[in-house]
């Protein structure tokens, strides 16, 4: 190595010129930091501490020294704070008129520069090859009784930088004691990878100082963190060495808060040890090296080739690999033959022993993971930015580019569901984005489904079937295992097709959530997916939802973060060029597109969010199309049942909440409903109960209901199993001649069948655990294709029900229907299908608009497709 490059390993820059690509795509084993990286709390730390930029920090970092006084049992004036420990380094040697420094050989370069710049006579302390490189305390005690007259110096790593070796504490602090001119610097950079135990910070001769950096500990080279544990005496002559302010106040204010989270260093310390162990194993198993056990997060490793230099191999493996790793030839004591390789993640680990494999022609044996495929993943900033119909309108476009695509949702909170062609039960949302990738829909692709049950429980649907009804903290319980089964069948649909979009849920900064998700950033992880954030700028506020949203996010997942899409616009998307630039430079990240308000696309809303908001409600006046009221029952489940009688121009599709909304409507509409009893209960105490028997008796109203609510028409319904309440049984509303009991088992099926008076052809699906007895003589209204009765007609021919979800979606049966209610009000019948419930043509309209505002060609970019 010439004398102008680097003599340190960490240079990004210097690695990313040789490797000829930019410092990002080094994968860098030649710095020796925490491979779990900085812990969660310093980027609010550091935020925290802005301002505090506008003012002096104390000179004597008070605050600071009580913290490590208070963690660490240090007394404050045994405590020097340095700006990194490279600056103590240096200072040391000027404290005392030393006549001689004893190093050890091999060990970090800038021991021996310091001692040179300070002027004074240098004499090793081999560490020999034939010893593996380990600490001979003999040796240093005959050095020192050779030199028993002088002021002796002596700097020792512990452990030693580059071998990994510990030092013998107890002979260390013997030999101080015997030899109290001579004075002992103990660096121990590397001590909290290993334990506490083996640290000379409590174990201190007054001729024995300790060198502390927490740089490597917290993966922070740039923050500069050091300090010095010595006598009061010697600390106070540091002191003077060093200037005022050394330590800037984001350095001052981490140090400070280091000492409270101890569980970062055990995490580390237990990961750290399983990697190493794991890695040493594999590059055994090359026959390539001599690995040198260590005590430290990196290896020493000797090459076994001669016809190979550590300095070749190191230019190798930047250049063809983009690995960066050290050469220790600058290493006194070390030949051309030696390399040294931090402990990183068992993924990246697995990066060096295939390049290794690959440089050294050697056959390795090593168990390779089948790489992911690629996968991206939408996430929001909360609830209700458009996660679902982005995601389908990405399945549409990317299957539309020849792609095979399937969705994920691994985890989905939503009162409209869909059942399979198996008989399984998925989100609504998932069965629609499925259709998008033109495939059939199956219960890989979410395979939970949890449907609120209860102001507490919620039913908890695993791969299609139900499980059990789940308070959060039972479900918090059942999560573990569950992320199991999610996984399964992630990998199978990725295996399966070429690309997994994934949708997360909620919002990505729910710290309070986190430790458990499932379903955010964990997912992402385990796909190893890209990761775009959506934001609702017709919500307000965007900018700062993204930028907040990121400063919650932990290392590892902001790396996960590929960038932003904006979505529901309405105006100038030039008039965001601003925010937008702001964003950006905040963040880091790009902005892949401005999506419009996309209103009236025709396609089932996710779950009851869009529908509680009010935005389905139309209270336009009703000239003179059908007025249809929907009962909005809290426990309201499948209320895209009504989608497709929203499109047609001769209907309003209003939701009606209270008694005071009913009006005089030409058809009520009761919903499914996850808890049927309940929703009884609400509409007997509101009144609206009531006001459905006089709709009845009037004769006017045409009163439908569909699964729940036609249970609801019926006479009784009984749930002795408590499947959805422990009220045991309820009296409905009596239109209808039937009597409902909820069985433990679910009924889950895609049905079709006929509505008998038409003649008409119906399809859709059905799901509840009610099974129905209908008095012998009651008129059967809808047939499945197998005979059975899936829907009766009540007490007057005003009154019927189904157990079919999307009755409404066949046009020719929905133009029956509405004819009938037209000639029922006195006007003309058109006859002939007035709009079609094309889904198809919908998803196809989605995917052109967002295709028009998104960057395509980027997202391929980031999913590395060509």
């Amino acid at each position: 190595m010439s004398e102008q490059e680097p003599k340190h390993g960490g240079n990004l820059e210097r690695m990313a010129n040789l490797a000829g690509v930019s410092s990002s795509e080094i994968l860098d084993f030649s710095a020796n930091l925490n491979p779990l990286g900085f812990p969660d709390w310093v980027r609010p730390l550091i935020h925290s501490k802005i301002s505090d930029l506008a003012f002096y920090p104390d000179p004597n970092y008070t605050q600071t020294k009580k913290a490590l006084q208070e963690f660490w049992d240090i007394p404050t004036n045994e405590i020097v704070l340095g700006n990194g420990a490279s600056e103590l380094i240096y200072a040391f040697p000027k404290i005392l008129n030393f006549d001689l420094a004893i190093l050890g050989t091999p060990s970090y370069l800038d021991y021996k520069k310091a001692i040179e710049i300070a002027n004074i006579p240098i004499r090793s302390l081999e560490f020999k090859k034939e010893e593996e490189y380990n600490f001979n305390p003999i040796e240093l005690e005959e050095i020192l009784l050779e030199n028993k007259n002088r002021s002796n110096l002596i700097i020792l790593g512990h452990p030693n930088n580059p071998t990994g070796k510990l030092l013998d504490k107890d002979s260390v602090i013997k030999i101080a004691s015997a030899h109290p001119n001579s004075f002992f610097l103990i660096d121990e950079s590397f001590i909290d990878f290993y334990g506490d135990e083996a640290s000379f910070r409590k174990h201190r001769t007054d001729n024995i100082a300790v060198l502390w950096s927490l740089t490597k500990i917290l993966a922070l080279p740039g923050l500069r963190l050091g300090v010095l544990l010595a006598n009061p005496k010697i600390s106070e002559q540091i002191s003077k060495q060093i200037p005022d302010w050394n330590v800037n106040t984001l350095s001052a204010s981490v140090l400070e808060r280091f000492g409270r989270d101890k569980d970062f260093i055990l995490e580390t310390r237990k990961k750290v040890s399983e990697w190493k162990t794991s890695l040493q194993e594999e590059l055994r198993k090359l026959e390539i090296f001599k690995v040198y056990a260590s005590n430290a997060n990196f290896l020493l490793l000797e090459i076994l080739d001669d016809f190979i230099s550590s300095e070749d191999l190191t230019r190798r493996m930047l250049k063809e690999f983009g690995i960066g790793i050290r050469s220790c030839d600058n290493f006194e004591g070390l030949g051309k033959h030696h390399i040294r390789v931090a402990i990183r993640t068992p993924e990246e680990n697995a990066r060096l022993i295939d390049a290794f494999a690959s440089v050294f022609q050697k056959k390795n044996n090593r168990t390779p993971k089948n790489k992911r495929k690629p996968a991206l993943m939408l996430q929001g900033t909360a609830s209700n930015v458009g996660k679902s119909i982005l995601t389908t309108a990405l399945c549409r476009i990317l299957t539309q580019d020849g792609l095979r695509i399937a969705p994920f949702k691994s985890q989905n909170m939503a009162l409209n569901s869909f059942v399979t062609y198996d008989g399984a039960e998925i989100g609504r949302a998932q069965a629609l984005q499925a259709q998008a990738c033109k495939i059939q829909a199956d219960y890989r692709m979410n395979p939970i489904l949890l449907k609120p049950s209860s102001e507490k429980d919620s039913q908890v649907i695993l791969n299609g079937k139900p499980v059990d009804a789940m308070d959060f903290r039972e479900y918090m319980k059942f999560k573990a295992s569950a992320f199991n089964e999610v996984k399964k069948s992630y990998d199978s649909l990725s295996e399966e097709f070429d690309l997994v979009v994934l949708e997360g849920a909620g919002g990505i900064s729910e710290v309070n959530l986190k430790e458990k998700d499932i379903v955010n950033m964990r997912m992402a992880e385990y796909a190893k997916a890209k990761v775009l954030l959506i934001g609702n700028i017709d919500h307000g506020g965007v900018f700062g939802s993204f930028v907040g949203s990121m400063e919650t996010l932990s290392e590892w997942e902001r790396k996960l973060v590929a960038g932003f899409i904006i979505n529901r616009f309405r105006g100038i998307k030039q008039l965001l060029d601003p925010g937008i630039q702001y964003l950006e430079e905040t963040t880091g990240k790009k902005v892949f597109g401005i999506v419009p308000f996309l209103n009236h696309l025709g396609l089932p809303e996710e779950d009851s969010l869009e529908f509680k908001s009010g935005s389905l409600n139309d209270n336009s006046p009703l000239g003179d199309r059908i007025d249809i009221a929907l009962i909005d029952t809290p426990r309201i489940s499948n209320h895209t049942d009504l989608d497709a009688l929203r499109i047609e121009p001769d209907v309003r599709v209003r939701i009606v909440t209270r008694r005071e909304e009913l009006g005089s409507p030409d058809v009520i509409i009761l919903p499914g409903s996850k808890n049927v009893i309940t929703d009884l209960d609400y509409l007997k105490e509101s009144g609206i109960f009531e006001d459905i028997l006089n709709f009845h008796k009037e004769g006017k109203t045409e009163i439908i209901g569909i699964c729940g609510g036609y249970q609801m028409l019926g006479q009784s319904v009984h749930d002795p199993f408590k499947i959805e309440s422990n009220r045991g049984s309820a009296s409905g509303l009596g239109l209808i001649e039937i009597r409902t009991t909820l069985e433990k088992e679910k009924y889950l099926k895609q049905t079709e069948g006929y509505h008998l008076p038409s003649k008409k052809k119906v399809i859709g699906y059905e799901i509840h655990h009610g099974v129905t007895q209908a008095n012998s003589n009651l008129q059967i209204l809808f047939q499945n294709s197998m005979g059975e009765a899936i829907g009766h007609e009540g007490i007057s021919e005003n009154i019927w029900g189904t157990y079919l979800h999307g009755v409404f979606d066949e046009d020719e049966f929905r133009r029956w229907f509405l004819d009938r209610i037209r000639v029922k009000k006195g006007m003309r019948p058109f006859e002939k299908v007035q709009a079609k419930y094309e889904l198809e043509t919908n998803l196809d309209r989605l995917a052109k608009e967002v295709r028009e505002s998104l960057d395509m060609d980027m997202i391929y970019r980031i999913l590395e497709i060509q």
